[in-house]
């Protein structure tokens, strides 16, 4: 790459700050804004003097000379490094910069306050705050609204609360963030008028939600407030969107008149008339919601005597949603009643699940109960008690009841019974289970939902016996078990399996079969170097494949080590792969900081659109080979001006990358330090 040369670069690896302040005062508009910006990463008060000489030598410029792009990039770089240097010498003169740019700089104007009222925001300015509201009170930008949520002064609550009306409903959401970034209680009247039900917009709801989840305490219950406000938020337990329920509910929770709110939804889930849940569907999400906050705070409800009403829903009509939650609910207040009570919704196999991973969370499970369960032992001992609690046996890993399990995978007995037996003996990883589950995996006779999930137990298990099993398994007509075994082949590092995951994923895709092909690629990635050869092999026939199984090509290479590794990234991080995917190995080989990894670096960052370059500036900053480093600073050098402000930081920080690594001599600790923190913005 040729391009123009101006030299700052290699004096910000110098550390050269008089060399920087020279070329930002004397020299020509491109290479006075690079060296502007590079000065002001080094620090110091000396970068701070020669920067506020540069501000007020343009500004004197500014009342009698004219502006372009060009002669405005200086001014600009002077300003930023002014406010990320925390000098607040400069807060009058910015203001004054401001005040004559307006009326000198036409089009130009914009940029120049933008960068100026984010120094002032940087530098903690109160007067930033004022120039901010006053924007937003006349013509407010997503801009000025996300400056706002940066400013930590707490005096400007009220007055961005007065302007807050101007900013809807244009900028809702981000208005709502910039007063959540406060912290002040003072906002929650505002974010709870925006939270309100009425409110046409789920996503304006959620943020106002969420940002009153950040304020400390419950600030809206004050006596004569706290009925209206609890109102709203019994309006939004009901809200179709489950999130929205779920932040109301965890409001109401920080009270006590809320918590008895809470406890009346489980305790009248119908309403107070004696509907049916069917007929109150809204009530569905209030009481899931309402669960969801005693599983979470169980010590704060568990005074409540709550047991009861848990216990009724998990019994009673409700739909089957509202039911497991409150299995969950009921788990977490724990007791004796609540032991009892789970057991014996373990029968129940459309709650079995939830039911079973309820007792497994339970800090002493009823694990004898459930064995003999188990074994039938127990009362009537049932098919559905007997699946219930081989679910929660496999959960709790309790290695006791094995042998029952393999008993229970008898082909006498139920369907159901044997499939939760086969997943528990995976999850158990039970190696004697292999012999008997191998077996019931080649049996065409049975199930093909049942084989998949013998084959998927097989993988966890992983005993070496089961490879032929799996092999097999990869021919299936059902493309339920051939997923599954690709999925476990990944546990088998032998030759065997890589030869017929590599060929599954081509045969796969060729046939629409994405999901298994995907599978076959993640098990290769799992299986790591003997794998790599296949994976490479695979990158040549890639390029027309669906974004989906290009993605766990790359995700897998990047997972192995060494110089064919490195080779496939390459390829993949080139034309014709698209964009996301040549991202995505680009982020592999920048991680990796191998000079291997520098030519394909540099050649991504050749063809590459903005968004991507920064990768390759940082993969070639941390490598930093003499080859790494010259390209690094050749792509510096040769920005214009109007670059976009992401595509000019990359580069700018790459450079300070490599400057924190070469550590140089003359170099102050409090300079150093600064190099470390501007080369943490790439990193």
């Amino acid at each position: 790459m040729k391009g123009r040369t101006t030299g700052v670069a290699r004096l910000r690896l110098a550390g050269d700050a008089e060399g920087l302040a020279r070329v930002a005062q004397h020299g020509d508009d491109l290479s006075a804004a690079q060296a502007t910006a590079l000065l002001a990463d080094l620090g110091g008060q000396y970068a701070r003097d020669v920067l506020l000489r540069c501000v007020e030598r343009h500004h004197a410029r500014l009342r009698v000379e004219a502006y372009d792009d060009h002669r405005l990039a200086p001014l600009l770089e002077a300003v930023r490094g002014l406010g990320r240097l925390g000098e607040q010498r400069s807060v009058p003169l910015l203001c004054r910069l401001l005040d004559d740019g307006r009326q000198k700089l036409g089009y130009l104007t914009y940029r120049l306050e933008v960068a100026v009222l984010q120094a002032l925001v940087d530098l903690g300015a109160p007067e930033g705050t004022e120039l901010l509201l006053e924007r937003l009170a006349r013509e407010p930008e997503s801009t000025h609204v996300r400056l706002m949520s940066e400013v930590k002064d707490p005096d400007a609550v009220v007055p961005l609360l007065a302007v807050l009306w101007n900013v809807l409903p244009g900028y809702a959401v981000e208005a709502v963030q910039a007063l959540g970034s406060f912290r002040d209680a003072r906002t929650a009247p505002a974010l709870l008028y925006l939270a309100d039900s009425t409110t046409p917009s789920p996503r304006l709801r959620r943020a106002a939600l969420r940002a009153l989840t950040e304020l400390p305490g419950a600030p809206w219950a004050t006596p004569l407030r706290f009925r209206n406000v609890s109102h709203k938020l019994r309006t939004l337990l009901h809200d179709d969107d489950r999130e929205t329920a779920s932040l109301a509910a965890g409001l109401l929770a920080r009270t006590e008149d809320g918590r008895q709110t809470l406890a009346a939804i489980l305790r009248y889930p119908h309403g107070r008339h004696g509907r049916s849940v069917r007929q109150s569907y809204s009530s569905e999400t209030a009481c899931i919601a309402a669960c969801g906050v005693v599983r979470d705070n169980p010590t704060v409800f568990r005074e409540a005597g709550l047991a009861r009403e848990l216990t009724r829903l998990l019994a009673g009509t409700a739909p089957r949603t509202v039911r497991r939650a409150a299995a969950a609910a009921l788990g977490a207040l724990g007791g004796e009643a609540a032991v009892n009570v789970l057991v014996s919704g373990l029968a129940d196999d459309r709650i079995a699940d939830a039911v079973a991973e309820a007792i497994a969370r339970l800090p002493e499970p009823p694990t004898q109960r459930l064995l003999a369960l188990l074994a039938g032992a127990e009362g009537d001992g049932g098919t559905a008690e007997r699946r219930g609690a081989a679910v929660a046996l496999g959960l709790m890993t309790c290695t006791d009841a094995a042998p029952q399990l393999v008993a229970a995978l008898d082909p006498a007995g139920r369907a159901s019974l044997r499939a939760a037996a086969v997943d528990a003996l995976g999850t158990l990883r039970y190696g004697p289970a292999a012999g008997p589950l191998g077996a019931l995996a080649l049996d065409d006779a049975e199930p093909r939902s049942l084989q998949a999930r013998t084959v998927r137990a097989l993988g966890l298990i992983a005993a070496p016996d089961s490879l032929p099993v799996l092999l097999a398994a990869t021919h299936s007509p059902s493309e339920a078990v051939r997923l599954r075994a690709a999925e476990a082949l990944g546990h088998f590092p032998a030759d065997e399996a890589v030869a017929r995951l590599g060929t599954m994923a081509t045969t796969e895709v060729s046939t629409g079969g994405t999901d298994i092909a995907r599978a076959a690629i993640q098990s290769l990635g799992r299986i790591g170097p003997p794998a790599i050869t296949t994976l490479s092999t695979l990158v040549g026939r890639a390029s027309e494949w669906p974004l989906p199984v290009q993605r766990a090509l790359a995700t897998a290479l990047a997972e192995c080590p060494g110089s064919e590794a490195i080779a496939a990234l390459a390829r993949l991080a080139d034309r014709p792969f698209p964009e996301d995917i040549r991202c995505l190995a680009a982020e592999a080989l920048s991680e990796r900081r191998d000079p291997e990894c520098v030519a394909p670096l540099i050649r991504y960052l050749d063809t590459v659109q903005y968004y991507g370059k920064g990768i390759a500036l940082r993969g070639l900053a941390r490598i930093a080979t003499e080859e790494a480093v010259e390209r690094v600073i050749a792509h510096f050098e040769d920005q214009l001006p109007g670059a976009h402000a992401d595509y000019r930081d990359a580069a700018r920080a790459a450079l300070a990358v490599i400057a924190a690594n070469r550590r140089p001599g003359p170099a102050t600790p409090a300079s150093a330090a600064r190099l470390r923190q501007v080369g943490e913005e790439v990193q």
